[in-house]
């Protein structure tokens, strides 16, 4: 019978063994006939000479497992590391802290992959990434979860303004302290009297501001929710259609359950939601960050981390902005000749950049914008560059900003480094070299080879 009908016998190979094989045949072609057997064997998997009148010896299978040592015995467990949500109700069953001054770092200003309603300049009601909605802090559950007031219609979709001071003594001034008031009668001597005041009232002896905070009971969150919404809405245009974005976090490790076992997965959604009244809430309106964790008996999981190592043994280092480090490429490679000779220093003395003007000056300005433009994609590949002058491709005065890290950390001085802005996640260190012995140094002093 012949192919895909005939009966072979059969070889298993290992992947090895295949690969093996493989290459053997490779090696062996010579002529057309060795070419034919080689690509039978890869891909159809036939043993033998097509040029016989012969059959094929055997046909082979293919075993990717066989052969690999056995899988280690593994763990898979769940956890749940937080909860985001919206609603028009303050669903909770423990008292809210709420914040006169809103603390800015628990603005929602980093993406958390959840996306929520908006409104275009149209006016047309628009789904858009959560954290470009502008926000306000407005309290904490159980000093973990954070609540927020989101405002649809101040988004843009030019980028997520910050409210402004003058909007967030509006909401306290108008909406959020007259609410306070008027469902907490006794609030009226403990609410700051206004923004201002409360601004004042949070300031620390150093500068700094203390984030105090009210609490309300949650019998009375219904209340206060409806009633604050409904002024926001009458306040002014830009904050009607207000929401409330719950964020349930500070879980992680707290809730590690068998995903297989229903009475655990229930346990730890009770768990995660043990401040919040469940039945309040729309399902549809929720996200749960559910993470698994897959564990090998006597192993522990350590990450790996991207290092980035500078080639020196003392050093000063800054995370360019784009546009610093477009600045730095300017200047290793300027836009004209003129610019270029123009540059003193240490510039001129630079082989590449000999050999820079000179190609500039042999070609036209369109063709030296191509050749920049090439150059550009190459230099955005590196890591780090000098951190150049005006005058000097190195610069390595002392820097005392912020922004500029030293290492060693007890030394001072040393090149200053520009790092790359797409490796601003990297840690920086410095690389180890091998020190040479004393031997090796009385040799290079006395000039010997």
């Amino acid at each position: 019978m012949q192919y895909p009908d005939e009966i072979n016998d059969l070889a298993q190979l290992t992947m090895e063994q295949f690969v093996g094989h493989s290459q053997h045949l490779f090696k062996q072609i010579k002529d057309l006939p060795s070419e034919v057997d080689f690509i039978r064997f890869v891909l159809a998997g036939r043993v033998g000479q097509q040029a016989t009148e012969e059959p094929d010896q055997c046909r082979v299978t293919l075993n990717c497992l066989q052969g690999l040592p056995p899988l280690p015995q593994t763990r898979i467990s769940r956890d749940l590391d937080s909860a985001i949500g919206v609603s028009c109700t303050l669903p909770y069953t423990s008292a809210l802290a709420i914040w006169p001054i809103p603390p800015f770092k628990e603005m929602l200003t980093k993406d958390n992959h959840a996306q929520s309603h908006a409104y275009n300049a149209q006016g047309d009601k628009i789904l858009v990434p959560m954290h470009k909605i502008p926000n306000v802090p407005l309290g904490k559950v159980q000093q973990r979860h954070v609540v927020r007031i989101l405002f649809p219609r101040l988004y843009s979709a030019d980028g997520a303004a910050p409210v402004s001071q003058k909007d967030l003594a509006l909401i306290y001034d108008n909406c959020l302290r007259p609410t306070l008031a008027e469902v907490l009668p006794e609030f009226a001597d403990r609410a700051p009297t206004s923004y201002a005041a409360a601004y004042m009232q949070s300031r620390t002896r150093s500068g700094g501001l203390a984030f105090n905070t009210l609490d309300v009971p949650w019998n009375r969150l219904e209340e206060i929710a409806a009633m604050l919404l409904a002024k926001l809405q009458e306040q002014k245009p830009a904050f009607r259609d207000a929401y409330f974005i719950h964020e349930l976090r500070g879980t992680k490790g707290g809730t590690i359950h068998d995903g297989e076992k229903d009475w655990e997965r229930q346990m730890a959604f009770q768990d995660m939601f043990e401040h919040v009244d469940v039945d309040n809430l729309d399902p549809r309106e929720w996200l749960v960050d559910v993470a698994l964790t897959i564990g090998v008996e006597e192993h522990v999981v350590t990450w790996r981390e991207s290092f980035l190592e500078l080639p020196f043994d003392q050093a000063q280092y800054c995370v360019c902005t784009p546009d610093q480090w477009k600045m730095h490429f300017d200047r290793i490679f300027p836009r004209t000749v003129r610019e270029a000779r123009a540059s003193g220093q240490n510039f001129p003395s630079c082989s590449y950049y000999k050999s820079y003007i000179a190609l500039a000056s042999a070609v036209e300005d369109a063709h030296l914008i191509r050749i920049r433009a090439a150059l550009r994609k190459e230099f955005d590949k590196l890591a780090w560059a000098p951190w150049t002058l005006a005058d000097r491709m190195w610069g390595t005065g002392a820097k005392t900003s912020r922004a500029w890290k030293v290492i060693p950390r007890e030394k001072k001085g040393g090149p200053m480094i520009a790092i790359n802005p797409r490796c601003h996640n990297q840690r920086v260190s410095l690389r180890v070299f091998d020190q040479p012995d004393e031997d090796y140094a009385t040799n290079s002093n006395s000039g010997e080879d």
